[in-house]
């Protein structure tokens, strides 16, 4: 999953930054988040049978009696010493803050993979086995390397001379890998590529290209201009969402079976110089997905809707399921991994302040569950609760909640302000937390709803960010 995907690529995400009057979550937040879901395809969500929506339904807010923001039961921080034995399914890829790579396992604790400190970008293989990673020595000159998680057989699968011979526009400097992934219960890899400059800004080349993860052979599933600018691979690995800027296709996982334009949609001006990129979420069965599609211009006409539509895998076409008014960038809007709720934030009257809504997506019922100065919204991966991180007064520590529909919010007691936070199911959830030391230290935690929160790992002191991904 790329949680921490694209600092960790966001990779791009790409995606949105929250419009609030504090600091906006970092790239690595909105990135990492976005991209390792996305990427891995690989949520534990349930699928549960659905009403057919009604082509508009209407949806009123109604209050729910919630406490007002900064109240809620708090669950403290307990640090496990190095050495307590930590019972766990977990197998952890993570970066430290010198661009190294590492390798934590219950019972056998960290493991350092690489010591060149030029990790760029890393995935883990789906069974903890294998990382698929990149190098970036100077500008412009990057490489591909897989690696076993118990340190053997790291061998280079493209070279900087690999890369440098790709085709790129006449002003492009460069061609480098995004994207770093692996397709569902396989050992392939999977990768995209982009161009860059000698300035600021980057295209995507919507290309798809394979890593045979056994041999380490290169293979082009989709050409440059075949595939999207991001790709959301089902639950089962046998099929591929392709998201542009103003459409989505679908395709078989061996490039077979395209299902062009199975959702087309207007251009969303982002105000920034990414492009949008919806971000589909597939039912466990792979059957169809959700997606919403931000209003095209949010800030110049803010009474224009937001939506959410639903993909027909088999057939590729697409309904519409209901609207809802987003404001601001965002992430500020997810849909369940089950398909069946919408958490989003609407601004309210007063400055920089905004209303937390929980819709059920046959659009019988749209509540108002939280206020204040909120930020980046996610959910669990058994879609009962939901996450989002709120800002008191200016300069004080950003709060995470969590939330449950007919619940008190629990405010989580740390991180504060985690860099990086990852559902590994419906309690459990991984994150960093840095001491602010300049350079910062950096440590990985494994928290529990309910209970306290277990050391892992520390992270080498630097300047970097780093990040993590992890295998059940």
């Amino acid at each position: 999953m790329k949680k921490s995907v694209l600092t960790t690529c966001l990779a791009l995400f790409l995606l949105f930054t929250a419009c609030t009057p504090n600091t906006p979550p970092t790239e690595s937040e909105i990135v990492t988040s976005a991209m390792q879901t996305a990427i891995a395809g690989t949520s534990a969500a349930r699928l549960n049978a659905i009403e057919t929506p009604a082509p508009e339904p209407s949806m009123t807010a109604t209050s729910v009696s919630m406490p007002e923001q900064g109240s809620g039961a708090t669950l403290e921080p307990t640090l496990a010493p190095p050495d307590a034995a930590l019972e766990t399914d977990l197998k952890i890829a993570y970066t430290d803050d010198q661009a190294n790579l590492w390798f934590w396992q219950s019972g056998a604790g960290s493991q350092q993979l690489t010591d060149s400190s030029d990790i760029n970008d890393f995935a883990l293989s789906p069974d903890g086995s294998q990382v698929f990673f990149s190098r970036a020595n100077i500008f412009n000159e990057y490489s591909l390397w897989l690696i076993n998680t118990d340190g053997s057989q790291e061998h280079q699968v493209m070279s900087a001379d690999d890369f440098a011979a790709l085709p790129r526009p006449d002003q492009a400097v460069g061609v480098a890998p995004s994207q770093l992934g692996w397709a569902p219960g396989s050992h392939t890899a999977v990768f995209t590529t982009h161009n860059t400059y000698d300035g600021p800004g980057m295209d995507m080349n919507n290309d798809l290209r394979l890593v045979n993860g056994t041999t380490g052979a290169v293979s082009t599933l989709l050409e440059p201009g075949q595939g999207g600018g991001m790709y959301f691979y089902s639950p089962d690995g046998s099929q591929i969402a392709l998201v542009k800027p103003d459409q989505i296709d679908l395709i078989n996982s061996d490039g077979s079976h395209r299902r062009p334009a199975a959702l087309k949609y207007g251009n969303v001006l982002m105000y920034t110089e990414s492009p949008f990129y919806a971000q589909p979420v597939w039912s466990a069965d792979g059957s169809r997905l959700r997606v919403i599609i931000l209003a095209e211009d949010r800030l110049g006409k803010p009474e224009e809707p937001s939506s959410v539509w639903e993909i027909q895998a088999a057939s590729g076409t697409s309904t519409h399921v209901l609207d809802f008014h987003l404001n601001g960038f965002g992430p500020a809007a997810a849909i369940s991994p089950d398909l069946q709720w919408l958490v989003y934030f609407q601004a309210t009257d007063s400055g920089g302040q905004q209303d937390l809504h929980i819709a059920s997506l046959d659009g019988a019922t749209d509540e108002i569950y939280a206020h204040g100065s909120l930020n980046w919204v996610t959910w669990t991966t058994d879609s009962r609760r939901f996450v989002w991180t709120r800002y008191g007064e200016v300069g004080s520590a950003r709060q995470t909640f969590l939330g449950e529909s007919g619940q008190e919010p629990i405010q989580l007691g740390a991180p504060q302000a985690p860099t990086d936070l990852a559902w590994v199911d419906g309690d459990r959830f991984l994150f960093l937390e840095n001491d602010g030391a300049t350079p910062p230290g950096w440590k990985l935690y494994l928290g529990s709803v309910g209970t306290s929160n277990q050391w892992l790992a520390d992270l080498a002191a630097g300047n970097g960010i780093p990040r993590f991904e992890f295998a059940k």
